[in-house]
């Protein structure tokens, strides 16, 4: 842990204990009142109270004032709904709660406590699911891109990996070879691939493959992408490979253009975004303690201390995962997650509660509300950044299936710039050529206006049809964002990409579309750049725009050759 994120840590701890006395005030004077007569809501009010100070106060290491507070909480829990009187025996339990809790501030503040806090010892040491040494995160571990990127063989057939080393290597891949899997776990003490490709059968056995990269995973605090290839093609095997961490499995006779589009996309760098956690927490302390352990594991926070005002943040920070908290004023979590749940665009995202309840029976009804996992405060730090990742990279895997784009069904744009970053690898290694073309109907809104949305809609997927047609299925379409398209012509020059994206062009203006008894053409405009004139994808992209820019305004329905 840095000496700063301590110092940061230990303030929030300090601050925390400077506001410890008005919230036991706060609850001594809500418990007074009660005892004048009261009603449910007070009740409720009384047992939020005892729950907020129970969660944060052990969270932040103060274990006997949380323990103490989680016997009060208990005591007003059991009232709830029953419409008991508050006879001497629980007036007594309670004064004798509250008192308790008042003792231990005043020996803390005075003498200290907490030193074993998880806030103060959890971070310290825990490994983030997210973060490895010099900090890469996960995407850069995984696909780290090298000059000349290393690839380990392992398969005893000698012909057949003489074969193998020799075919990626021609695809600009620097390979070592090892017929025995013994050397390559030596070979992997001195230095790491970017990729294993592993044989299933060895001499040693018929899953000696599939054991030894399980033993080498375990040895080795490593990332190791891994690619199995075998003969068998039956679900032990692959159920085998799979619990070992395999990427992708490939049935023997080996698929050599396969083989390579895997590695391609097992070892072409993306930037991965850090996971973008939103916290509901009333608790404005413990909401910023949840929030350093979190931005600490190299994920992105948004606090939210207000439930009433959770919509627009949700919305504006888009989080991969909602960590809330059960009893806050004005409406519980249960209530929240539901009214989240009730909007489309977050139908899905995990909601994990974080609550100090510790009721089976609670949190069983609390995630039957809406929530995917329940967290007991106060939680060590490893078990939140853990239990945060692994239901955050669920919800990016979930996101990953929906490639393609409602209307048209191409690629998303997500997705294209995805491909695009492939293509242009692919293109490195072959010293290939690559096209990559922005496409703009022209004065879409004018048609949205005068013939309305739906008539918009026909005219976007009459485009999107006529690309498909038109282009070879290795080419790549996508749809870029509202009227815009992006295609990656591969193995395509300049000359060829503007004639065939001409023709199109051509085409598409003479396609009569209809809206009522109404007819009217439209057309586009492009931008076209190619590669290696562009040598990334990035610059690719905003020659491209530029040159659909340059096309726009020259007069519209014209394509338009970026210049270096």
């Amino acid at each position: 842990m840095s000496e700063e994120l301590k110092k940061k840590l230990a303030s929030l701890r300090e601050t925390y204990l400077r506001q410890l006395p008005e919230k036991i005030e706060h609850l001594e004077d809500c418990w007074n009142r009660i005892l004048n007569g009261y009603n449910e809501n007070d009740l409720k009010d009384l047992h939020r109270l005892a729950h907020s100070i129970a969660g944060s106060s052990s969270s932040f290491g103060y274990t006997e004032i949380g323990r103490t507070a989680r016997s009060l909480e208990s005591v007003f829990k059991n009232l709830i709904g029953k419409n008991r009187d508050i006879d001497d025996t629980i007036r007594a339990e309670v004064n004798s709660y509250i008192s308790l809790i008042k003792e231990y501030e005043l020996s803390v503040a005075t003498v200290g406590e907490g030193t074993n806090s998880p806030l103060l010892r959890g971070v310290q040491g825990c490994v983030s699911p997210l973060l490895m040494e010099g900090d890469e995160g996960e995407g850069e571990r995984y696909f780290r891109t090298k000059d000349k990127k290393l690839i380990f063989i392992a398969e005893d057939d000698q012909l057949l990996l003489n074969s193998l080393e020799l075919q990626i290597r021609h695809f600009g891949y620097d390979v070592k070879a090892f017929s025995d899997l013994e050397e390559m776990e030596k070979a992997l003490k001195e230095i790491t691939p970017s990729a294993i490709i592993s044989d299933v059968v060895f001499p040693e056995g018929n899953l000696a493959g599939i054991e030894t990269i399980e033993k080498i995973k375990k040895e080795n605090d490593r990332h190791l992408p891994v690619i199995f290839m075998s003969i068998r093609n039956d679900i032990h095997t692959r159920l085998q490979a799979a619990r070992a961490g395999g990427i992708a499995y490939i049935l023997k006779p080996i698929n050599i253009t396969s083989l390579i589009d895997k590695l391609d996309i097992l070892t072409t760098y993306r930037e991965i975004e850090p996971y973008r956690i939103l916290i509901v927490d009333d608790e404005i302390e413990l909401g910023n303690y949840h929030s350093m352990v979190l931005e600490n594991a190299g994920m992105k926070t948004k606090i939210v201390n207000d439930p009433l005002h959770v919509f627009e943040p949700m919305i504006e920070f888009s989080p991969d995962l909602i960590l809330m908290d059960i009893y806050m004023p004005a409406c519980n979590g249960h209530e929240l997650a539901k009214a989240i749940r009730q909007m489309e665009a977050f139908f899905s995202i995990p909601i994990v509660f974080l609550s100090s309840e510790a009721n089976i029976d609670k949190q069983i009804t609390a995630m039957s509300m809406g929530g995917d996992y329940f967290l007991t405060k106060p939680v060590e730090p490893e078990h939140l950044i853990s239990s945060v990742a692994i239901r955050a990279e669920r919800m990016r895997v979930i996101r990953s299936f929906m490639v393609k784009d409602s209307l048209t069904g191409l690629l998303n744009h997500t997705n294209t710039k995805e491909s695009l970053d492939i293509s242009v690898e692919q293109a490195k290694r072959k010293n290939g050529n690559l096209a990559f073309a922005m496409i703009d109907i022209d004065r879409f809104k004018s048609i949205n206006d005068t013939y309305g949305h739906p008539a918009g809609d026909r005219v976007i997927l009459s485009l999107s049809r006529l690309l498909q047609q038109r282009l070879r299925k290795t080419d790549i379409v996508g749809r870029y964002g509202g009227e815009e398209f992006a295609v990656i012509l591969i193995d395509t020059d300049e000359q060829t990409a503007t004639k065939v994206m001409d023709e199109i062009r051509s085409s598409f203006a003479q396609i009569k579309h209809q809206s009522g008894e109404k007819d009217f053409y439209v057309t586009f405009s492009c931008g076209i750049a190619t590669f290696p004139l562009f040598a990334d994808a990035t610059n690719l992209c905003n020659a491209a725009d530029r040159a659909l820019y340059e096309a726009k305004h020259g007069g519209r329905n014209r394509i338009v050759t970026a210049a270096e």
